[in-house]
């Protein structure tokens, strides 16, 4: 049985003011002890004078698109379908990285906020590039370069809160790099992400102060996450090789820890789990027994297999793979984890102990003024 361990606190519904405004930003990679790095910066500050919690807990498969998909939505990757950065439909077929948002199957926050009337913005956010079921976001910045830097994305924020009232988006949700690259090329140190990191808590810094510098405080409430932690690995499992030896033919769809696979002949099924078998590195499920959690009645395989850390799951040769990765298992793989921290209109300073990716979207919600939907996997955060 699949368990979260995650501290959950219902915040009473605030009341919905053209004042009120929610920034999230997402820094890549962040894992949850990474911020003890800084002691000067934008994180450190907060610690002082906002709130932090220990870790964020991430969806599982803890990799970038289902993460930013699953703060959007306030729903785990079985009920949104963004099972993995790139994927296997059987109707529509393969997905990798798209800005179409309509592989997205729940309606983001920002398309929620924008019937009700709310302006939102985003700049580089998985999923809101183009419209989803016709409705469109009022501000976008697209399409995604990693070559944008967070100076710029800041510049655009404080051009954003500038705009007159009637024209100024109440939810502002921004990538940044966090320590992504760096830690996948050579590893997941903190003595490696060290420069990195502290880069990205000056920019944080940086925002901090222009909006003091506006006064804006009493209007903005900043929150600041990451889509999953990072680990270091050292066994690539070939599955395509596997499958190869006996002739098994197969679509592969695979992320670092959860592997789908789709058979071109249904009747090799038994033939594929015993082979995948003997590789005691892998745990390998029939389709029927797949839990819900990651069951998707159009993108979940035939066949499906999992591996831990220190693996991951590859169907090509790579002559530098990676040193440091992500997607594993958070309920048994603390690396995985997280941050979280806030600051600004309703929030004080406090810690709290975990909180899950899903909650994200309940508590913009409840910022603003807005009921959680039944459907959501999360719910709102006590800030204040």
């Amino acid at each position: 049985m699949r368990t979260f361990f995650f501290l959950v606190l219902l915040l009473p519904t605030l009341v919905l003011s053209e004042d009120n405004l929610v920034i999230v930003i997402s820094m890549d990679g962040l894992r949850h002890d990474y911020p003890e790095i800084s002691t000067s910066g934008g994180f450190e500050f907060i610690k002082k004078n906002g709130l932090e919690a220990d870790s964020l807990i991430p969806v599982y498969q803890s990799t970038t698109y289902p993460a930013h998909v699953s703060m959007a939505t306030g729903v785990h990757p079985n009920k949104h379908g963004i099972l993995h950065n790139s994927f296997f439909d059987k109707e529509r077929g393969h997905y990798s990285y798209s800005p179409e948002s309509d592989w997205i199957d729940v309606r983001p926050v920002w398309t929620i906020l924008e019937e009700e009337g709310i302006k939102t913005a985003t700049y580089f956010w998985v999923g809101s590039e183009t419209d989803w079921n016709g409705i469109q976001i009022t501000y976008s910045k697209f399409p995604f370069s990693s070559r944008v830097s967070e100076t710029t994305k800041i510049n655009q924020i404080i051009e954003w809160l500038e705009l007159p009232n009637e024209e100024r988006p109440q939810l502002i949700m921004t990538w940044w790099h966090g320590v992504d690259s760096v830690a996948h090329k050579l590893g997941s140190s903190k003595e490696i992400v060290k420069k990195q990191l502290l880069k990205q808590d000056k920019h944080l810094l940086d925002l901090i102060k222009e909006i003091e510098d506006r006064s804006l405080w009493d209007e903005v409430t900043l929150i600041v996450v990451s889509d999953h932690g990072m680990t270091d690995i050292s066994n690539l499992i070939n599955v395509k090789e596997i499958l190869d030896a006996h002739s098994i033919e197969a679509i592969l769809s695979l992320g670092p820890s959860i592997g789908h696979i789709f058979l071109k002949n249904l009747e090799e099924t038994e033939l594929a789990i015993n082979v995948l078998e003997k590789n005691k590195l892998l745990k390998v499920l029939k389709k029927t027994k797949v839990p819900d959690y990651l069951n998707h009645p159009k993108r979940t395989g035939d066949i499906v297999i999992t591996t831990k850390s220190p693996n991951m799951l590859v169907k090509k040769v790579y002559s530098h793979p990676p040193l440091g990765m992500h997607g594993y298992d958070p309920a048994i793989n603390e690396e995985m984890k997280g941050i979280f921290f806030a600051y600004g209109r309703g929030v004080k300073k406090k810690k709290l102990k975990q909180v899950d990716q899903v909650d994200i979207t309940p508590t913009i919600l409840n910022l603003l003024g807005l009921e959680v939907p039944d459907y959501m996997d999360g719910e709102a955060l006590l800030l204040d």
